[in-house]
């Protein structure tokens, strides 16, 4: 018999679709979301499974609760099967690049003066920059410190970089050995190149190749942001050739809100030095 690896199929696993399907048709379902920490209800009746199925309590989407999951196994707290962001250890430094929705208020919530949040807010500023009250950074140029952060985390923000290889470039500077970029992105499931639709020209300006495409933004909800990439497994070569260990996660968790045949997280992981141990604390 001879079975595709890769382009993944079309196909869903069986088990994972039979669930969805259920839960698609019963609209909601009980399950416990690792962003809030509390057992919840999961409201299902959007079929678009990665953007959407909020949690009543704090309205955390599928894509969010993705990323905390494999932080939480980054760290070794995935073992506790209801683990959340309060299981994380305080003095974690963690960058987060948004300032709004679910998962940046239960962090700052629970982190505290260790956890950073940012927006592109304009390309006139320079990162570090405060624009009313939101800290701006390019994560091309960003103005952190070489090895100060601990994990970052961005949600469908590298597709709308020029230049997403210098921003990973970035990443890996700024991160502390043993440290990650944890991130989701739209992936390409049958093809193995980065689709390229746009290119910021040096005069500021930008050259559409394709078609287009603009995402919503909560920071711009009348204007949306662009796509500059699509990606595809070309990345997790470029995340290698920068250095990193780079790993491609396929998540799928009934109990966790987590659903859909599209639950793809990249880990760009900035390995410790041989003999070298983490000294996380846990309470």
């Amino acid at each position: 018999m001879i079975k595709s690896v890769w382009p993944l199929s079309a196909d869903k696993n069986l088990v994972c679709n039979f669930f969805d399907n259920i839960a698609h048709k019963i609209k909601t379902y009980p399950g416990f979301c690792n962003i809030c920490g509390k057992w919840t209800i999961f409201n299902t009746s959007h079929k678009n499974f990665r953007e959407h199925v909020p949690c009543f309590h704090c309205g955390s989407v599928n894509r969010q609760r993705q990323i905390v999951a494999v932080l939480l196994n980054e760290l070794e707290l995935s073992i506790k099967r209801f683990a959340s962001i309060r299981q994380l250890p305080q003095c974690l430094t963690v960058w987060n690049a948004e300032t709004t929705r679910a998962l940046h208020i239960r962090l700052a919530e629970h982190l505290q003066d260790s956890y950073i949040s940012s927006e592109f807010v304009d390309a006139s500023l320079k990162s570090g920059e405060l624009c009313n009250g939101i800290l701006h950074v390019d994560m091309q140029r960003t103005h952190f410190e070489d090895e100060s952060i601990d994990y970052i985390l961005s949600g469908d923000v590298l597709e709308h970089i020029p230049e997403p290889k210098r921003a990973l470039q970035e990443s890996y500077r700024i991160l502390r050995p043993g440290g990650a970029h944890i991130f989701t992105v739209p992936f390409y499931h049958h093809r193995f190149t980065i689709e390229r639709r746009a290119i910021l020209l040096n005069n500021g300006s930008v050259q559409h190749l394709m078609k287009p495409w603009l995402h919503d933004d909560p920071v711009r909800p009348t204007e949306g942001v662009l796509v500059f990439n699509v990606f595809a497994p070309e990345l997790l070569c470029e995340i290698e050739k920068i250095g990193f260990e780079a790993q491609l996660l396929c998540l799928h968790s009934f109990s966790h809100g987590i659903l859909g045949n599209n639950g793809i997280v990249i880990v760009a992981r900035k390995l410790l030095p041989p003999d070298h141990a983490r000294d996380w604390i846990f309470d």
